[in-house]
């Protein structure tokens, strides 16, 4: 697609920042002298960096910003202290960055997991505004694509986040399919890495992908310190296809190779297995059997996340009860699969793992709880497992609209953010089954 234009450009934006120094005549070098600076001085204008080319200065002023994008709207949690930000771009475009906060306490009231608890803020990154996957639970999929991020752009989400709280771990599941913005992604993450710059651990960093197989290999040959993690929501291939449609392309087999593939090169051999459950369609019984058949043998951690809603999702997909949950995971761990429900983190500011989208820029303004797609006809969902019980037997599952309103759209968290980031701390040890 056509690459967002940015004028002045983001200074963090590694390729564009050589690029300019070597059309100047100066040694990229100097961009560690200049990431240093202004990281510790954010306010100090691009003229007056210390230690640069004199015919530099200028030309930078003009064609460089320290930040593109501001904050819009921070919400904060009253149950946990996650922190959602709502951040806008130069053009105009909206993404949302969410720092979870893990209080340290064991939320089961049994203490169950209360070894992968630990006081610690984890951030969930975007790395695309929009989507065009289209994965029939998530709300992203409904605005489309609008364009990827710069890898500038990525960067000064930690920036942000970094003004609020000290950041422990980083995880892309915000919006977008990471792996579709290879190239961004992939020098985000050299900048995030950088001893010049952030530092981050390369341990502390996962990416989630939907399973494109072609760039998980690109990705485990340009990053092989960098942790993967899978979105899978299906234990087989037909059904795959109707939950998350580019299962059509990269088939759940090709996908498994690949999978194994990453844990043969991760020194600790731990693979992170996100799946979404989806009450009566991918939560039953014969679902939960065929997912240990499907990963038996391999070194995964399987991540259950229960759906969280949002209002005329057009598949009209229920969450399951707290019973079938515990169920589907009982048949996991009594087939020795490693296997944890993650946390509910920022849901009442709608910063729980689930879904994330901003519905256009001539949308609206409301919240994505209220959200309403004009449809006649909803299409229809994924057949439901033959064990599930009929809608008519259980509740409906709604989420609160009126929860902290704000004069913008709303988003909620990716897929599995936080559950990545309670397991994240645990990996250097191999994981731990429940």
């Amino acid at each position: 697609m056509v690459r967002r234009q940015l004028r002045p450009k983001p200074l963090l934006d590694e390729p564009s920042l050589r690029s300019f120094l070597v059309g100047h005549g100066v040694k990229p070098v100097h961009m560690s002298k200049i990431w240093r600076h202004m990281l510790a001085n954010p306010d100090c204008p691009l003229d007056e960096i210390p230690g640069i080319p004199d015919r530099i200065r200028l030309p930078l002023k003009e064609e460089f910003t320290f930040l593109t994008s501001t904050v819009a709207t921070t919400l904060e949690s009253e149950i946990d202290g996650t922190i959602k930000l709502l951040v806008r771009l130069q053009d105009g475009g909206e993404i949302e960055c969410v720092l979870i906060h893990h209080t340290g306490e064991a939320e089961d009231p049994a203490a169950r997991q209360a070894d992968r608890c630990g006081q610690r803020d984890t951030l969930c990154v975007s790395s695309q505004v929009g989507c065009r996957l289209g994965c029939t639970f998530c709300a992203t999929g409904t605005m489309g694509l609008q364009g990827n991020l710069w890898a500038g752009e990525i960067q000064e989400q930690l920036v942000h986040a970094r003004r609020l709280r000290p950041v422990s771990n980083i995880v892309f599941m915000g919006m977008g399919e990471p792996l579709e913005n290879y190239e961004g992604v992939v020098n985000a993450i050299r900048g995030l890495v950088d001893v010049q710059r952030f530092g981050v651990a390369p341990s502390s960093i996962t990416v989630s992908t939907v399973g494109i197989v072609n760039n998980m290999r690109c990705f485990m040959d340009d990053l092989p310190k960098i942790k993967l993690a899978i979105s899978l929501h299906a234990p087989t291939q037909e059904l795959r296809e109707q939950i998350v449609p580019i299962g059509k392309t990269f088939k759940l087999e090709a996908l498994m190779e690949v999978l194994d593939e990453y844990a043969a090169r991760n020194s600790k051999g731990m693979v992170m297995v996100s799946y979404v459950l989806l009450a009566g369609v991918n939560d039953t019984d014969e679902c939960a059997q065929q997912l240990c058949e499907l990963v038996k043998g391999r070194p995964v951690i399987v991540n259950l996340i229960p759906y969280n809603p949002f209002e005329e999702n057009v598949y009209r997909y229920e969450t399951p009860t707290d019973e079938r949950v515990d169920e589907f995971l009982k048949v996991l761990s009594e087939a020795d699969i490693r296997v944890f429900q993650r946390r509910h983190h920022g849901r009442d500011i709608g910063a729980a793992c689930g879904q994330l989208a901003k519905l256009g820029r001539q949308a609206p303004v409301r919240d994505i709880e209220n959200f309403t797609l004009e449809k006649e006809r909803a299409p229809q969902a994924p057949a439901r497992g033959p064990t599930a019980s009929s809608r008519a037997d259980r509740p409906r599952v709604s989420t609160s609209g009126g929860l902290h309103r704000t004069a913008l759209v709303a988003l909620t968290a990716a897929v599995a953010c936080a559950a990545v980031a309670v397991v994240a701390a645990r990996w250097r040890g191999g994981g731990r089954r429940h």
